[in-house]
């Protein structure tokens, strides 16, 4: 498959959140009248809400970090929620009270920016994960009063950008040569399609002029190389075998232009869906040894049409934003 390649060149899925609803009441009350009998019951003096606060990108959607990578067949999400501590009763912003905050989930780290609540009476919480789904936030504190925070997990910014290029495979149609022999085909196809050194054996897959995808299953042979050194195409033809197959296949399945795309796995999850800024919906079927980071190659499909129209797309090495959607 061919990289096109060149400097860089300067429907979201909403986290719920729900509000805290708190007593009017303050301090304590008793169960009846009877002296005897009396249960005092407290009441929470604080009430505390959630504020799920917005990502460099505007929305209240988790953050992967750049710093991160994908371990165990998960990505990380990164979760700022702010919460605000008031009296029940007055409305009165509370100073210098410790919290604490748990998920539902085991796997899930809530940590504080203070132990304790700051002059505007609030902290700042930062929630990390790897597991998507649902959860919910709560304060283990008696004396603060606040409804859980229903959080769901799937949608997800890239912090960062991603460079973006294109990648093809090559057609028999842009190739000349007199037709020979493709043994393992039954039939015949153009020589330098073949054979030669930007064709079939180098790609490892083209489209033939007859529509179909052949692939280049083995040689016992060694390259011919030119005047300089470099080479120009396979030395004894018989030595070498082709098969047809139903696609173009990537690391991870068979990929399709403008639907594939090949990643850094260690950054995008194989087959991930994502969509990028100005390009659209993706699928991670593929990777590439010139593919490492925050790299995403375009599948382009096959030929040097294809090739043409993407380079004068104006996306082609540039930076993209990418949201991760599962």
């Amino acid at each position: 498959m061919a990289d096109i390649q060149s400097a860089p060149t300067g429907s979201l899925s909403p986290v719920s959140s729900q509000d805290a609803v708190s007593s009017t009441a303050v301090g304590s009350a008793v169960s009846n009248s009877h002296p005897t009998s009396n249960v005092t019951v407290p009441i929470a003096d604080t009430a505390l809400s959630w504020e799920i606060q917005n990502n460099i990108y505007g929305d209240s959607l988790p953050i992967i970090p750049s710093a991160s990578s994908v371990q165990g067949g998960k990505i990380l999400y990164l979760l700022k929620i702010k919460i605000t501590l008031k009296q029940v009763s007055g409305g009165n912003l509370v100073v210098g009270k410790a919290v604490s905050i748990r998920s539902n989930r085991s796997g899930d780290a809530v940590s504080l920016s203070s132990s304790i609540s700051a002059a505007d009476g609030t902290i700042l919480i930062t929630l990390k994960s790897r597991n998507a789904g649902d959860l919910r936030l709560s304060v283990e504190n008696s004396d603060i009063s606040a409804v859980p925070l229903a959080i769901r997990l799937k949608d997800a910014w890239y912090e960062g950008t991603f460079l973006i290029t294109g990648y093809n495979v090559c057609n028999e149609s842009d190739f000349g040569g007199d037709m020979t022999d493709a043994h393992g085909l039954g039939d015949q196809h153009r020589y330098n399609f073949l054979y030669g050194a930007s064709g079939v054996i180098m790609q490892g897959t083209g489209q033939a002029l007859n529509g179909r995808y052949v692939r280049f299953v083995s040689m016992s042979t060694t390259w011919h190389l030119n005047s300089h050194g470099h080479r120009d195409h396979i030395q004894d033809p018989a030595q070498v075998t082709f098969a047809y197959t139903d696609s173009v296949q990537g690391a991870f399945g068979p990929v399709t232009e403008n639907h594939s795309i090949a990643v850094d796995g260690n950054v995008i999850l194989p087959r991930a869906h994502v969509n990028i800024d100005g390009v659209g919906d993706r699928y991670a079927d593929d990777r590439g040894s010139a593919i490492v980071g925050r790299h995403i190659d375009n599948f382009l499909g096959a030929g040097a049409s294809v090739v043409q129209t993407w380079l004068h797309g104006g996306v082609n090495g540039t930076q993209r934003r990418v949201k991760y959607i599962g």
